[in-house]
């Protein structure tokens, strides 16, 4: 040290030939790393880097003072000290050396306060990508439609397709989100441009399905020939495609995203066409044009038009809008508004914007590409931004993006990006290890160690890289990792960076009783524990994590106001139940938010010493559905009133399901608030029915269950969902005084009825074209339809004796429990085939007949079985029930045993009400016991029957449960009652078929009937 110091000085004059008007005072070396290391210091920001041969370098102190600068500028803060590198010689490279180091420097220092000014004067903004995360770390599954343009634009503004390998990285880091986090996503591809195409239906993404998927979004490379920007189609279709996921498990939204880019405005091509939003307009000329454009921006940003479709469905929109070739930034705003919810130049579009509904990004290359879909790569695990400078010839520390790893972080993805090619990424490790990520080649992986830590790097485009650190117990893993970007020929001394780093430590926040947990409006409950859980969903001991966590709570009442419950609990405190002030929550459907901060570690020496503080991860949160309830003694409501999917135009009718004490009403004159409606719809609205008025309110005793009537009226039919809520008021009994209004949510998914004539035009002509291909595509169709709905549905199986014409349980009249029908069916969070339920097999029997229904057959090995339905039971014995088994029955007997004994499945839905299971069992008990005995006289002829006769022959007498079969309706409408679903009560309808054994009705003899649906 006393060496160069010397050395140094010895060239004062030098350096001041270098630096006119700069002051050499005092010399000073450092030691700034395990090796002898020198660097220019300017207001606390230092440029270091390292020499192999000590000997070769000098360090001086240069004091500025009140001389003037080179440029002929004036400083005036005195005792400002700068550090600078001089070599032996001080030759022409030298020089250019210094100057350029100089330059970084400088830049890095006005860089950095312009960093801090604007991040000071930052205020935080909603994030649409954090909410998405927070419903997926409550739920742990998601649906993301990516949803691409297709338009001819792109053959200009999009050459190499960046869109498509922007694309492919998203999915490579939403697989890896997915594995890290424990969260399953479904993934579709879909197209755009005067149409809207699903090019690659709902697939898991993961490591396995994730090379498909990548080849799929390959194939947008040439779809490049659309002639339209039509969002409007786009959305509605998205719209569609989503719906078809169908809802949660507990009836609510599913977590969904949609991923939408777009190279241009919405516009159209001048042709001889219409749309179906714009009836009677013509594309044929320029104002035809314009009036498309305006009727489509008006269906689309109307109150409860498309946008706001999506959002009250629950959709996140992520909008990427690539404004190159001839597009410019400006003809995004109203793609903009669109995603966001944000009024600009466009003007307002929708009225529900809060929650946020999305995001939206303006890119211009493929670098703003990556960026712009990493941004929402890790839903609710936000990337930490960091932009600095770039280091001139070796490694610098001004130009570090740095961060802090412990061993309770398990990865890091890192997309690091320098506005100039040819520069270098390096990575630094806590140990001061360095290794290069030199680029070999775009889309090329490579595998480099630095220390004991893996890296594996990717060049995404010429300027920007990504690369994944994991944990896997390295021992070099916790410290101070750094990034840095080195210009190795000095020639961009003023080239900016910028990195997205991704830290997953899979940590989540959790209540860990929220499942029972039960909490009224108007009162304080401590029955709420908090905890913190791995990706696993196991339990983490706070006290073991090494950096500092701190938990907070929030919930958003159904007035859409959210109420701060706690702020920062520390870790060490999260074992103490918490107490939940609800004085002002609202009662109704509720969200309660669990955010967790935590910071790593701090970055220590082997002395102790703090090297770096730790790093401030992004806040994870996770969102849990609540419902607050009434205060004690009101009645208790639905947080959801699902009419399910309604076919044309009239009124129908569902149950708002209630428990007791108290009375409940709905004011003739309360008017429903409808927040979306499809175009065309005309007046929609939803009422009470029976109990209107506080004096003529439906009083509902302790412990009880009752149903007050709601209709919806829909004046025409269309296709898309109605969103809305209707007002009830509560009371407590016998105090109409304290009576409080509580808004209940409700849904439909409106559809146009099959128009018959139409239909039978299509089908004739496909015949004479074709006699095969006709019976195969609608065998398709049959066979893609015949599925259990996506319904809550719980059953039972309770065994029974029959005396005579009486159904016995337990030596007494059978009657319900308030134990029986509470666990719900599992495996119904989509559309199935087959499932079990308390022991008997349900599973959807298609059938070779491409025409007809399907049916669900029920049986359960030695067991003959019949049901409510008409017919009880097909062919093999088994019982027979529609496609949509909600409120059903289904009796079983052992021929082999016991005549007297037997067994009921009761299959209700999840939300049906004491009455309609009343009459579900009312029902059971006067037909079972004639099943019963059919189903034993059967089972003996058969056994009797001599050989070469028909065993099916016997069970003729059961197939409509009567003894002749029902005639069937060719349209696959079914004779059985659907008891507790929304029926349509226009007094127009058509009437039904006559039922089995009614006259007119079809016997068990008659010839083939090719409309007949499938015997089993």
């Amino acid at each position: 040290m006393a060496g160069l110091r010397r050395a140094c000085c010895s060239r004062r004059n030098r350096v001041r030939g270098i630096f006119p008007g700069w002051r050499v005072g005092a010399v000073r070396v450092r030691r700034l790393g395990p090796r002898r290391t020198v660097g220019l210091r300017a207001t606390g920001h230092v440029l270091g880097f390292r020499h192999a041969e000590a000997c070769d370098v000098s360090v001086c102190r240069i004091q500025v003072g009140g001389e003037r600068l080179p440029g002929g500028r004036r400083r005036g803060n005195r005792g400002r000290r700068s550090w600078c590198m001089v070599d032996r010689g001080l030759g022409r490279t030298t020089v250019k050396r210094t100057l350029a180091l100089a330059a970084t420097t400088l830049t890095a220092l006005v860089s950095s306060l312009l960093v801090v000014t604007s991040t000071a004067a930052a205020q935080p903004v909603p994030s649409a990508v954090g909410d998405f995360g927070a419903c997926l770390a409550a739920e742990r599954e998601g649906d993301v439609l990516l949803m691409i343009d297709e338009s001819g634009s792109l053959q200009s503004s999009d050459p190499d397709a960046a869109r498509v390998s922007a694309a492919n990285y998203l999915l490579d880091q939403l697989s890896s989100f997915g594995d890290s986090a424990g969260v399953r996503l479904e993934v579709s591809l879909a197209g755009f441009s005067d149409g809207f195409v699903v090019h690659s239906g709902w697939k898991g993404l993961d490591r396995a399905s994730l090379p498909g998927l990548q080849r799929s979004v390959d194939e947008f490379r040439s779809r490049t020939n659309g002639i339209d920007t039509d969002y409007r189609i786009a959305l509605d279709g998205a719209r569609d495609a989503l719906a078809e996921r169908g809802r949660a498990a507990d009836g609510g939204n599913r977590c969904q995203a949609l991923a939408w880019f777009s190279d241009g405005k919405l516009d159209f091509t001048e042709r001889d066409a219409e749309k179906p939003y714009a009836p009677g307009i013509s594309l044929h000329n320029e104002d035809g044009v314009r009036r498309v454009v305006e009727s489509a921006q008006g269906s689309i940003c109307r109150p409860g038009g498309v946008a706001d479709q999506l959002r009250s469905s629950g959709i996140v929109t992520f909008g990427v809008g690539l404004a190159a070739g001839t597009a410019e930034a400006a003809d995004f705003d109203l793609m903009r508004a669109i995603a966001t919810g944000d009024s600009g130049a466009a003007g307002p579009c929708g009225t529900i914007t809060s929650p946020r509904p999305g995001d939206f990004y303006v890119t211009e290359n493929i670098d703003d590409l990556l960026f712009a879909f990493d941004a929402f790569s890790t839903p609710g695990q936000a990337p930490l931004e960091r932009e600095a400078g770039v280091c001139a010839f070796v490694m610098c520390e001004d130009a570090q993006h740095r961060f802090v790893l412990d061993d309770s972080i398990n990865s890091v993805t890192v997309l690091g990006f320098a506005d100039a090619e040819g520069l270098v990424p390096t990575l630094v490790s806590p140990r001061g290890e360095e290794v290069a990520l030199p680029r070999k080649g775009v889309g090329a992986p490579t595998t480099v160690r630095v220390g004991d830590v893996q890296v594996e790097y990717e060049w995404l485009s010429p300027r920007s890289v990504s690369f994944t650190m994991r944990h896997d117990n390295a021992a070099g893993w916790q410290g101070m990792w750094a990034l840095a970007f080195v210009d190795p020929a000095g020639k961009v001394p003023t080239a900016r960076s910028k990195s997205n780093i991704h830290i997953s430590g899979n940590l989540f926040p959790a209540s860990m009783g929220q499942e029972t947990m039960a909490i009224h409006s108007g009162e304080k409950t401590s029955a709420v524990r908090l905890g913190i859980v791995d990706a696993d969903r196991r339990e983490v001991d706070p006290s073991k994590l090494l950096g500092s966590a701190q938990l907070s709570v929030s919930l958003t009442d159904s007035a859409h106001i959210t109420h701060e419950l706690a702020t920062k609990i520390p870790k060490d405190r999260l074992s103490e139940p918490l107490e939940l002030d609800l004085n002002e929550v609202a009662p109704g459907a509720g969200r309660m938010r669990l955010t967790l901060d935590v910071t790593t570690a701090d970055a220590k020496s082997p002395s102790g010493a703090i090297i770096a503080p730790g790093t401030v991860l992004a806040p994870q949160s996770v969102d849990v559905p609540l419902t607050v309830a009434p205060p004690i003694g009101y009645p208790t409501l639905p947080s959801r009133l699902d009419f399910g999917t309604l076919e044309g135009s009239g009124t129908f009718t569902t149950d708002l399901g209630v428990g007791g004490p108290g009375c409940i009403w709905i004011e003739r004159s309360a008017h429903a608030r409808i927040d979306t409606v499809p175009d065309g719809a005309g007046q929609v609205g939803a009422t009470g029915q029976g109990a209107s008025s506080a004096d003529g309110c439906l009083q509902i005793g302790e412990d009880a269950q009752a149903a007050l009537p709601v209709e919806l009226q829909i004046e025409n039919a269309v296709n898309g969902p109605v969103n809305g809520s209707i007002r009830v008021m509560v009371a407590p009994t016998g105090e109409l005084d304290r009576a409080m209004p509580i808004d209940v949510q409700f849904s439909a998914d409106l559809q146009k009825p099959l128009d018959s004539n139409r239909f039978w035009l299509v089908f004739l002509a496909v015949l004479v074209a074709s006699i095969v291909l006709p019976l195969v595509l609608l065998y398709a169709v049959k066979r893609w339809t015949c599925r259990i709905p996506a319904e809550s549905l719980k059953g039972q199986q309770i065994p029974i004796a029959v005396v005579g014409d009486k159904v016995l349980r337990d030596d007494e009249p059978f009657a319900l429990r308030d134990t029986d029908l509470i666990d719900l069916v599992r495996g119904l969070n989509k559309p199935a085939r087959r499932l079990t339920v308390d022991g008997v097999d349900l599973d959807v029997q298609v059938g070779l007949s491409p025409f007809g229904a399907g049916y669900v057959a029920a049986h359960t090995a030695g067991k003959r079985a019949a049901s409510n339905a008409t017919p009880a039971t097909d062919r093999k014995g088994n019982a027979r029930l529609p496609l949509a088994v909600h409120n059903s029955w289904v009796v079983l007997h052992d021929p082999t045993g016991p005549a007297d004994r037997a067994s009921v499945l009761l299959l209700v839905g999840g939300n049906s009400s004491s009455e309609s299971r009343a009459r579900l069992v009312e029902d059971m008990t006067r037909r079972v016991p004639a099943l019963v005995r059919s189903l034993r006289d059967s089972a003996t002829a058969e056994s009797d029957a001599p050989t070469g006769v028909d065993p099916a022959a016997s069970t003729s007498a059961l197939q409509s449960g009567f003894g002749t079969t029902a005639a069937y309706d060719p349209f696959g409408a079914s004779a059985a009652s659907d008891v507790g679903k929304a029926s349509r009560s226009d007094p127009g309808a058509t009437p039904e078929f006559p039922p089995a054994g009614s006259p007119g009705s079809t016997s068990g003899a008659d010839p083939f009937d090719p409309f007949r649906p499938p015997s089993r």
